[in-house]
């Protein structure tokens, strides 16, 4: 008797392990076309990996797009009360020649050029690396994980709301020009890092502060384009805040967040990159 009652109960643990796994396997089905639907630039393996956070329970539902790019797409998530960012590399449409660029002279990294996937996988790492090492110096989203072409991060946000860029609001420019100098500088002499891709774009304004977003152009500052991308960041700065009424000189401003004098052959090497 007690041997029909054992058979019994593993026939019914086996029937329910079966609905469980079929639950799953249509929840996986329903999720994968309904994203694919909403975004179908997204091949099989960038999906799967989205829904491996979900089923991970790094993130609770994805709610909406953020910010949607040529080479990236920015959305809402959730756990329980916690507001993330889930930035996706869209891998058919990435640059992957300008990318390689900027991953082969960062010591950090000794990867051979070979696939679209590593140097995409690379690059998400890096951004992630960088966020990591600003963050103890200037205010950015703190990087939760990364999955190949696929960055959780915190979201900046008021109530919400995703904090708006500078160029979308209104602040007090000259203030802010200040604030902004002195994190550049902060950023290239301690942190030893350049933004490499600075503009109004990427830069969110939340408490009356500005905060840095999209670092995956970021370099060291021993990488050999550092200089070339620090003019040109600065340069970014200095234009958009001239627009605004500020007087402004970006010698001066290269100069300082530096600490040396603009060399006339970077400015040119600046010029033609």
């Amino acid at each position: 008797m007690k041997d029909v009652l054992k058979m019994d109960l593993d026939k019914k643990e086996k029937q329910l392990d079966r609905e469980f796994q079929k639950k799953i396997v249509e929840r996986k089905k329903k999720f994968l076309e309904e994203l694919k639907t909403e975004n179908e630039v997204f091949d099989q393996r960038t999906l799967l990996n989205i829904y491996n956070l979900l089923v991970a329970k790094h993130i609770d539902e994805i709610s909406g797009v953020v910010n949607s790019g040529k080479e990236a797409v920015v959305f809402s998530a959730n756990k329980e009360d916690e507001l993330y960012a889930l930035k996706v590399y869209r891998v058919s449409t990435c640059d992957f020649k300008t990318m390689w660029k900027y991953i082969q002279g960062d010591p950090r990294f000794h990867l051979r050029r070979s696939s679209t996937r590593q140097i995409i996988t690379a690059w998400v790492e890096k951004e992630f690396r960088n966020l990591l090492r600003a963050g103890d110096y200037i205010n950015t989203p703190e990087p939760i994980l990364k999955r190949e072409n696929v960055l959780l991060m915190d979201m900046v946000h008021e109530d919400g709301v995703p904090a708006p860029r500078l160029k979308d609001i209104e602040v007090d420019y000259s203030e802010f020009y200040e604030m902004i100098k002195e994190d550049m500088k902060v950023l290239y002499q301690d942190a030893q890092l350049v933004h490499g891709d600075l503009s109004e774009y990427n830069i969110l304004v939340h408490e009356e502060e500005p905060v840095y977003i999209d670092f995956s152009q970021g370099v060291v500052k021993e990488h050999p384009l550092s200089k070339t991308l620090l003019i040109r960041d600065v340069k970014n700065v200095c234009n958009f805040f001239k627009r605004k009424g500020i007087d402004t000189d970006y010698k001066e401003f290269y100069k300082f967040v530096s600490g040396e004098e603009l060399a006339l052959i970077d400015e040119e090497m600046a010029k033609t990159y």
